[in-house]
């Protein structure tokens, strides 16, 4: 609310503050029969109506296994300090190198005596006696 200034015996009421004028205001669109709202058709008895769908009912809640309580990490044991191995024993020195026994020299191999002819070797008849003219350690039958 605006407020208004009281009225004092000395005069009139003093004015109330100027209100400003909010402009022109829009004219209304007459609305023709029939307008913008359709009226809905007459319903016949004969229109089918949806069967009602049953609703199923909700499984029951499983109840929560309940958790186990955890059980607490043991401490883990302090690790007991590292002893030093001592000193490293000195290297010993490599004893002299033994020089390695000279090979002997490979002897030149001597020639084998003259190859001796073999005896005649006799025409072999193959409709004959092999055995009379053919060693058995030279001729197979």
């Amino acid at each position: 609310m605006v407020p208004v200034n009281p009225v004092t015996p000395e005069g009139p009421v003093a004015p109330v503050f100027p209100v400003e004028p909010l402009g022109p205001i829009a004219p209304v669109l007459p609305v023709a029969p029939g307008g913008p709202v359709k009226p809905v058709g007459p319903v016949s008895p004969e229109t089918p109506v949806a069967p009602v769908v049953p609703v199923l009912p909700v499984m029951p809640v499983t109840p929560v296994t309940p958790v186990d309580p955890v059980t607490p990490v043991s401490p883990v044991a302090p690790v007991s300090p590292v002893e030093p191995l001592g000193p490293v024993a000195p290297v010993l020195p490599v004893g002299p190198v033994v020089p390695m026994i000279p090979v002997a020299p490979v002897l030149p191999v001597e020639p084998v005596g003259p190859v001796l002819p073999v005896g005649p070797v006799f025409p072999v008849d193959p409709e004959g006696p092999v055995a009379l003219y053919c060693p058995l350690f030279l001729c197979s039958p």
